[in-house]
């Protein structure tokens, strides 16, 4: 378990080390569902007040947006070197966020802190010995009630999961990676909606539900978005 965290922690704060002085822009799918109305989208946008977790923000893209919208933010990444140069870009910007080290089953804030999570690209991280479910646990217990997730799930098709060994609680074990950074590692995947909503439901409710299906020229990424409530 220590040796599969310790590579994935130095894997991603390398990478991101190599983009630290360079500019970087939100994610379409954070940008549309926080500003945009769609007839299938159920989220109450947040008010100025509202209390947002940026999980696993990487080089700060999506925290520095929720900032400006003026939402008290805070965020969580796995490495201290990771936390340090995003403060550094959010500092360069004139924005401020609370960033702290976590996992995505271990996030270091009290219960019922938040009134909306953002965990783009990471909720089916999975450390050994733990599933998505600890997971989902974990981002319900920081969560008011009725608090909204919105998050991007990995579907089974996507790029990544080429040539993954499936595990017996429904995890890959990842074996190739372009971006070399996974490989090793354990990842959670979803077919359909129907089985994704199945397996939120005992924590989560009111469902919305869109997908992205990209081809950035051989790197084939497929993903479902998530937009729930916790019961």
């Amino acid at each position: 378990m220590e040796k599969q965290k310790s590579d994935i922690n130095a894997s991603y704060e390398r990478f991101y080390a190599d983009r630290k002085h360079t500019r970087v822009y939100p994610t379409e799918f954070v940008v549309r569902t926080f500003l945009a109305k769609y007839p299938g989208l159920n989220l109450t946008k947040p008010l100025a007040s509202s209390r947002v977790l940026d999980v696993a923000f990487g080089d700060g893209r999506n925290t520095a947006f929720l900032c400006e919208q003026g939402y008290d933010v805070s965020g969580v990444e796995i490495t201290q070197g990771i936390v340090d140069q995003t403060q550094t870009r959010l500092d360069d910007l004139g924005l401020k966020a609370r960033l702290r080290v976590g996992r995505n089953s271990s996030l270091p804030f009290e219960a019922n802190d938040f009134d909306y999570i953002l965990a783009c690209h990471c909720i089916y991280y999975c450390d050994e010995g733990q599933t998505l479910l600890d997971n989902l646990n974990e981002y319900a217990r920081v969560l008011k009630k009725d608090g909204f997730l919105i998050a991007s799930v990995a579907n089974r098709n996507s790029f990544i999961f080429d040539g993954a060994e499936e595990l017996p609680d429904g995890s890959m074990l990842i074996k190739k990676d372009h971006y070399q950074n996974r490989v090793g590692y354990r990842l959670r995947a979803f077919s359909s909606t129907e089985d994704l909503q199945l397996y939120f439901s005992p924590l989560f409710k009111n469902f919305s539900f869109g997908n992205s299906e990209n081809n950035y020229f051989g790197i084939s990424e497929k993903l479902f978005w998530v937009v729930c409530q916790k019961i």
